[in-house]
């Protein structure tokens, strides 16, 4: 057991924060580096005021609560914890995916014994299907939607547009990265981030970084 004042306390936001910002006002591009993540993919209405409750959504949170007493107890790390990531499903699909970065130090076999845990402590837990993978490195574009969260699609579209513009080509979906909680906020100051995966080298060319 490690004590409590050799406890490293760790802000990966503020290790972050050049991909996890809340000032791009603008649509900048970024070259993400290669990022170890939880991730799951469920099932449920469009509803960001109703998604915590999605048991996959619900069971990550829960893993980041009881890996950190492992990561404390064993390797003296204590870390903050990041963003919500979800991805839907095209309009009137209702899949989704989520997903959260986490540090690099939780191993294949502290994932493990975290799920095992919690399938312990809670039976459902064994039809989850949560992953810890590893993400390749990629190029983003990235807009911060700022407001009620029913004019989203319209930051999107101009996401995309300028992309376009820039003579780049999306790839996949696009991201929302909840860098505040809906419930805790009215709507006029919520902010989610857009990240939109882009190819590299479209038109010949490299993004901005």
């Amino acid at each position: 057991m490690i004590s409590r004042s050799l406890i490293y306390r760790e802000d990966v936001r503020k290790t972050n924060k050049q991909f996890y910002s809340t000032r791009d006002n603008k649509v900048n591009s970024y070259r993400l580096p290669e990022m170890k993540c939880l991730e799951a993919a469920g099932v449920g209405k469009r509803d960001i005021y109703k998604m915590y409750e999605y048991k996959e959504v619900w069971t990550i949170g829960r893993f980041i609560n009881r890996v950190k007493f492992y990561t404390v107890r064993e390797l003296g790390k204590n870390f903050s914890r990041m963003p919500l990531e979800l991805a839907w499903g095209n309009t009137g699909n209702d899949e989704y995916k989520v997903s959260m970065w986490v540090p690099d130090y939780i191993s294949g076999d502290l994932f493990e014994m975290t799920m095992n845990d919690l399938k312990k402590r809670q039976e459902f837990i064994g039809d989850v299907s949560i992953s810890l993978v590893d993400k390749r490195k990629r190029c983003c574009a990235q807009y911060l939607h700022s407001g009620d969260y029913n004019l989203i699609d319209s930051s999107k579209e101009y996401l995309l547009e300028e992309i376009h513009a820039k003579g780049f080509t999306p790839k996949g979906g696009t991201q929302e990265i909840f860098m505040n909680h809906p419930h805790c906020n009215p709507p006029e100051k919520l902010k989610v981030l857009l990240r939109q995966e882009i190819e590299e080298g479209s038109l010949g060319e490299e993004p901005d970084v």
